[in-house]
């Protein structure tokens, strides 16, 4: 059965002054799945190392069953970890080392014998248990890696990128028998990973990390669908979230727009109060983010969806689907630097994103309008762009080339806001979207 895992504040701050973990507070159940994503160098290995025993901790609290275990030693915390580097003893044979940690705590041979063909059945690797780990492949090696981390039946399970060094498709294979060992045993298990691919397929919840820092954690749809900022909505997908600089415009007698350079997104004229909301950000600089499936080529248009025309720049071939890379005369946006979650959740977040809030009591009743200047008309589409701004999944694209003019259209359930500092501001942090 898995422990519970309970972090509070956890820092981490090395003597050189460099601070890896800043403040993280998580808590997992028994049981449960959490993966740990982030770019290199964000800190999740730090924090799994943390977890583990092999890094103190600077700051914050450890709580394993709700038992403090900041000065625990590692070997007595009942945690298995499984490395990016297999960590085998080149001299011994598969089934030696899968049974390392019974004969170091003196178990007779016999059941030792029945543990490791129970875990080698299971694994798939009982004709390569004579083998060294010389003889035998990367998968085959992090294979007998879980193994010796299976036999204990410990009940925290740590993964530090354990299939990081292995070819795309035995990750793909490999990471799905992972998950049916980590179910079958019970064990609470941290996987830490900087491919979001992994992330999103095996994890419960999935915590995202930057420079230390905790972004956001949910379940991987969550963090599609509603992520808290553009960080976390550009690490998670493939391809990768669209995000370009734009501006709403709220006159008092017409319908708001999103401009996006060259061209203009007419908004729903029903007012919501989510809809609402968005007059609080009029005339300031925006990231507007769309998903690739937001956009497509051909069809009626719905309620929901918008034309832009667009140009196409180049074409990606995928066999089931092409992914077309066009402009609309947009500025493409880089993702700024973003507070923590934690920081926002104790009132330190964007200024922009606390106006939103303050708002928040005033839109049930009459909104005071004050009108806006013209929005600048829109220059002419340019003839060629360098790169495009936007990419788009589209299943009929065999006619489209370079160069080629096409209609295109924007599904407005699926737009998502982010002011200047990258907190999305619609959805509206407490408020699913609504039309």
């Amino acid at each position: 059965m898995g422990s519970t895992i309970t972090l509070n504040r956890l820092s981490k701050t090395y003597p050189s002054g460099h601070r890896a973990v800043h403040d993280i507070s998580l808590h997992l159940e028994a049981g449960e799945f959490l993966v740990l994503l982030g770019p290199s160098g964000c800190g999740k290995s730090t924090l799994l190392r943390m977890i583990a025993g092999l890094e103190t901790i600077t700051s914050g609290e450890l709580l394993l069953d709700l038992q403090p275990a900041n000065d625990l030693p590692a070997g007595e915390r009942d945690v298995a970890m499984v490395f990016q580097s297999f960590a085998l003893y080149p001299t011994m044979t598969a089934a030696e080392n899968i049974a390392f940690p019974l004969a170091a705590r003196a178990h007779d041979e016999h059941t030792v014998a029945q543990a490791v063909n129970a875990v080698a059945d299971r694994l798939g690797i009982r004709s390569l248990l004579s083998r060294t780990p010389a003889q035998l492949s990367g998968g085959e090696r992090q294979r007998v890696a879980m193994g010796r981390a299976v036999i204990r039946r410990p009940s925290v399970f740590l993964m530090d990128e354990p299939l990081s060094s292995l070819d795309a498709r035995l990750r793909v294979r490999l990471r799905t028998e992972i998950l049916s060992v980590v179910r079958h045993t019970g064990a609470t298990t941290v996987y830490v990973t900087h491919d979001q691919a992994e992330a999103m397929a095996l994890g419960d919840r999935v915590a995202v990390l930057r420079e230390g820092i905790l972004q956001q954690v949910g379940a991987p749809d969550e963090l599609y669908d509603l992520p808290a900022n553009a960080f976390v909505a550009s690490f998670v997908g493939t391809p990768r979230i669209n995000l370009v600089h734009g501006a709403l415009y709220a006159p008092i007698d017409g319908a708001m727009t999103l401009s996006l350079g060259a061209q203009k997104l007419v908004l729903p004229q029903r007012m919501t109060d989510d809809h609402r909301l968005l007059r609080v950000v009029q005339g300031q600089p925006l990231l507007i983010g769309l998903r690739p499936e937001a956009l497509r080529i051909n069809g009626t248009p719905t309620p929901y969806e918008r034309p832009l025309t667009a140009e196409v720049t180049h074409v990606e071939y995928q066999g089931h689907e092409a992914l077309l890379h066009v402009t609309v005369g947009a500025r493409s946006a880089e993702v700024p630097r973003t507070a923590s979650v934690q920081d926002e959740q104790q009132g330190l977040g964007s200024p922009l994103l606390k106006a939103v809030r303050s708002t928040i009591h005033r839109i049930r009743g009459s909104l005071a309008h004050r009108p806006l200047p013209p929005s600048p008309p829109a220059p002419p589409l340019p003839d060629r762009y360098g790169v495009g701004e936007l990419v788009l999944r589209a299943r009929q694209a065999a006619g489209c080339r370079p160069g080629d003019r096409i209609p295109l259209l924007v599904d407005l359930r699926a737009l998502m806001l982010f002011d200047a500092q990258g907190q999305r501001v619609f959805p509206h942090p407490t408020q699913p979207q609504s039309f």
